[in-house]
């Protein structure tokens, strides 16, 4: 959608489609680090990567499970996220770009993965665990579980930085 709206520009001749692009980029990618690494975290400790093994992790380990859900949630979109700020630029590029009929298809798309993201939150939180045992992990994993999500939620937060960010770099391309 992103690419697609590109030809968009505001009445100052802005490329919102080109801004949008790289903060959606930026988002998604902090977004996606932080819920790799916490799944790496969780499978590393269970030894499973099947979704059964995250259940109970609400309990077992309150923090990487938060930083998932956080992540599963940022993915799907709902605010104050990355996602949800990526996901906003990006669908408003599509509108200014005369493109309304991919932006609601992203809409719908978001809100049928919804139902696949927060499934996972669901078994997190609400389903009994197999083992009461804690889980834990490395303090460098531990690093880059808190790096990606302190990322990913700055990123939601304060979007500003990373959207001029991303205008600094279109500018040096000449777009």
């Amino acid at each position: 959608m992103g690419v697609a709206a590109v030809a968009g520009r505001t009445p100052d001749g802005e490329t919102l489609g080109s801004q949008g692009l790289l903060f959606y980029l930026g988002a998604y990618g902090a977004t996606n680090l932080a819920a790799f690494f916490a799944v790496i975290a969780i499978t590393n400790r269970t030894g499973s990567d099947q979704v059964s093994s995250l259940a109970g992790m609400g309990r077992r380990a309150p923090l990487l499970a938060i930083v998932l859900a956080v992540s599963l949630l940022s993915l799907t979109g709902i605010p104050p996220t990355a996602g949800f700020m990526g996901k906003l630029f990006v669908f408003s590029a599509a509108v200014n770009a005369d493109l309304t009929w991919l932006a609601v298809i992203g809409v719908i798309n978001s809100v049928l993965s919804a139902y696949f993201y927060l499934r996972l939150v669901r078994v997190m939180y609400f389903q009994e665990p197999e083992s009461s045992e804690k889980a834990a992990c490395s303090p460098s994993l531990w690093a880059a579980v808190g790096g990606s999500a302190l990322g990913m939620v700055f990123i939601g937060v304060a979007p500003w930085p990373l959207f001029a960010l991303a205008e600094r770099a279109l500018r040096g391309v000449g777009s």
